[in-house]
């Protein structure tokens, strides 16, 4: 079967953007850590704008899950779904917040971010070859199934994993300031 135009540009740009956004997010990283008044400055913005910058993160993870499932044809496996348990309540509760200018959403949404945290690490590490404690229910072990591997590091559970980081950053230097 031929893929159509919008198949075959859906993975290959939200690859090309996680893998940009992970070199952004170690720019700031090392920057938050080596100059303090670039520290200062994030701090002074996610005061103001953190509710912009949840859910800006958590619904591109909601679309980029989407695309990969309904445009690209890849079927979530279980942890991928429990991934997305996660992921979408906090794209719409960040837009509620975002909508009601409630920046107290930060701290209701940590608990969902460290749990896809911890979900997308164990699933990033059985694609890299771990050994899985939980059998996947899905035909032919879809857990353990390489959809994506590009830039020798993504794979569909990587781009949750970077955005539940971005997420806990965001909250902790948030929490912090």
């Amino acid at each position: 079967m031929e893929q159509t135009f919008i198949e075959s540009i859906a993975s290959p740009t939200i690859v090309t953007l996680t893998f940009a956004s992970n070199i952004f997010f170690l720019a700031l990283v090392v920057a938050y850590n080596t100059s303090a008044s670039f520290k200062g400055a994030v701090q002074n913005f996610l005061k103001k704008y953190i509710t912009h910058v949840l859910f800006i993160i958590s619904a591109t993870a909601f679309v980029g899950s989407l695309a990969y499932s309904n445009l690209v044809g890849f079927p979530p496996c279980d942890l991928c779904w429990w991934a997305r348990i996660f992921m979408y309540p906090q794209a719409l509760l960040a837009g509620f917040a975002l909508y009601k200018k409630d920046q107290t959403i930060a701290q209701t949404l940590l608990p969902l971010s460290v749990l896809g945290f911890l979900l997308t690490l164990y699933h990033s590490f059985i694609l890299w070859g771990g050994k899985s404690i939980v059998p996947c229910t899905q035909e032919g072990s879809a857990c353990a199934k390489l959809y994506i591997m590009e830039y020798g590091y993504i794979t569909i559970p990587v781009m949750a994993l970077s955005c539940f980081v971005y997420l806990l950053a965001a909250t902790y230097i948030y929490k912090k300031s």
